[in-house]
């Protein structure tokens, strides 16, 4: 008898609400009515996934070639220049979707002695928004 009575006495104490203490984070009330919500998740079954959010982004870039005497050499150094800008694009766009990106195509023009060709690039990719 007397265990069961100590177990009610004790049992009451157990049910009051525990204070948390976090680094840095002020979870008393404010005065504007502004409280602070602390949740802790545990296991599988707490694992929030969300579906990653994305956006289309299209845009473009001017793709010079470097000047050479005659056209055909003109064409080499702007393929060689397209060549370095879509490894360039894809390296700093590691982290989104490239859905298209092209060179376009090169408009070859100059003197004599001194001709370069030059396009408009073109490219489509999926930003990850959140």
């Amino acid at each position: 008898m007397l265990r069961l009575c100590a177990a009610l006495l004790f049992l009451p104490l157990m049910a009051f609400a525990q204070n948390v203490d976090v680094k840095n984070v002020d979870t008393s009330s404010t005065p504007n009515g502004e409280t602070t919500t602390i949740e802790i998740r545990k296991g599988k079954a707490a694992e929030m996934k969300t579906d990653a959010q994305w956006e289309v982004t299209e845009g473009d870039a001017d793709i010079n070639g470097d000047a050479a005497p005659v056209g055909k050499e003109a064409k080499g150094n702007w393929d060689k220049a397209c060549k370095e800008w879509k490894k360039e694009f894809r390296d700093d766009n590691k982290e989104n979707k490239i859905i298209s990106m092209s060179c376009g195509k090169p408009d070859c023009s100059g003197d004599a002695g001194n001709k370069t060709c030059t396009s408009k690039a073109t490219y489509k990719l999926k930003t990850k928004i959140n």
